[in-house]
């Protein structure tokens, strides 16, 4: 940080160079990468705070996404390489690209900062987006939404010929669980009970709204001859829910057994760090006080002369 001419060296070669808005000088705004403009270090401590929550929510993004391109180019190719007839229609993949790569995953953007994530460990300038922990949960949990649905396709192509039937229970099946995968990618750590649904606003109306949408493609009549697809039966929807919401077990297990493997963070202090945790917290606080009365009076120092005399800066 800084705020003089003669800082603007220092915060040129700084990793992240912080200059006062208030009281610094437009040498040191140039040279700074950021400019704080209330000169209040604590706004500092928010402004990681909230790139730290944009960076991992687009890392939880991805992981959605990835999982969801997967499973669809795999459901084609695994049928088409074992002489299956097509799982889904053309329209139905068109609708299903459309629903998962609009709200539900432009919602996990804006999914609120996970405290844990303030207390995990400073990642590398250089360190990729898209890691391994993050491919592993994607594949994992597209190998479990390929089997799921081209079970329940396999199950309902009895006699060999696809019928809308078939299409109908294997895209709802396609479509659910990416929904229930979509509420497990809100975090690379929380387990679904752990979660609060409406901490993310944004994400309740864009599931609901997607649910909306799937049940007028299945039982609106003018959507049903688009999309090719027939009324289902309670019975029918009931067991697609529960078959589906085994991704979200998937996830536990993944969470709770094996986050080394698949987690991004790093988990909070354990209990007998807390103490160190706390002093911690309490000497950042300081210091940030600390900070914010130097410069406050820095602006109004006393420099006494040779002579004895003195001047004051404003």
């Amino acid at each position: 940080t800084g705020d003089g001419v003669n800082d603007a060296t220092a915060l040129k070669a700084a990793d992240i160079g912080i200059a006062m808005g208030k009281s610094g000088t437009d040498v040191a705004k140039e040279a700074a990468d950021v400019v704080l403009t209330d000169d209040d270090f604590s706004t500092i401590t928010q402004a990681i705070s909230e790139g730290k929550g944009i960076f991992f929510n687009i890392r939880n993004f991805l992981a959605f996404q990835l999982s969801t391109s997967f499973a669809a180019l795999a459901i084609e190719s695994i049928a088409t390489a074992i002489g299956l007839p097509s799982p889904l229609n053309a329209m139905q993949i068109l609708w299903i690209n459309i629903i998962m790569d609009g709200p539900p995953a432009q919602s996990l953007g804006v999914e609120p900062v996970d405290p844990r994530i303030l207390k995990a460990k400073p990642r590398k300038p250089n360190e990729n987006i898209v890691t391994k922990a993050l491919l592993r949960r994607a594949v994992t949990s597209a190998i479990l939404i390929v089997f799921l649905t081209l079970k329940v396709f396999d199950n309902e192509l009895d006699d060999g010929r696809v019928t809308k039937r078939d299409t109908t229970m294997t895209f709802m099946t396609f479509v659910n669980c990416d929904l229930f995968n979509a509420y497990a990618c809100r975090s690379s750590n929380r387990c679904f009970y752990e979660m609060n649904i409406l901490d993310n606003v944004s994400f309740v109306w864009a599931i609901l709204g997607s649910v909306i949408g799937q049940l007028a493609v299945i039982y609106f009549p003018p959507l049903q001859k688009v999309f090719q697809t027939e009324a289902l039966r309670m019975k029918d929807l009931l067991y697609i829910i529960i078959l589906s919401s085994t991704v979200l077990m998937l996830d536990t297990i993944r969470k709770k057994f094996f986050s080394f493997f698949f987690s991004d963070t790093v988990a909070p202090a354990s209990d007998k760090k807390q103490d160190d945790q706390v002093m911690f917290d309490q000497t950042d606080d300081l210091f940030l006080t600390e900070m914010n009365s130097y410069h406050s009076k820095e602006r109004s120092r006393t420099i006494r002369s040779r002579t004895g005399s003195s001047v004051v800066i404003t």
